[in-house]
């Protein structure tokens, strides 16, 4: 593989491997979303088809918007100045965000393409 056609479906890679740990960190065998994130992110992948591409970061985009939504509000379960607390926010917000920048990536690098 040269070095362009890796830049180029880098976003898709690095959320494979973002699901991929959160599969392991659930530590279930059957565990339908990541199944499900996984199969739509590796045939957008292997096929390079726009119409799915275009699902698979607008579904990515939506979920990464709950998950901020929800890292803040079970922030604010946790007293003022907890370390745990702005631990969580601070590993939640970066993941999430990155997510959702990689699923905005996704979609522009399609729209480019045409």
């Amino acid at each position: 593989m040269d070095m362009k056609l890796i830049l180029k479906k880098a976003p898709e890679i690095i959320l494979i491997i973002s699901v991929l740990f959160y599969w392991t960190e659930t530590s279930l065998l059957f565990n339908p979303i990541a199944i499900i994130l996984l199969a739509f992110l590796l045939l957008t992948l292997i096929t390079g088809n726009k119409i799915l591409k275009y699902i698979t970061s607008i579904t990515l985009g939506i979920i990464s918007i709950y998950l901020v939504f929800a890292v803040l509000s079970e922030y604010r379960e946790f007293e003022n100045g907890d370390f745990e607390g702005i631990k969580m926010l601070v590993i939640g917000l970066a993941i999430f965000l990155t997510s959702l920048s990689l699923s905005i990536i996704m979609a522009i690098s399609n729209q480019a393409r045409k």
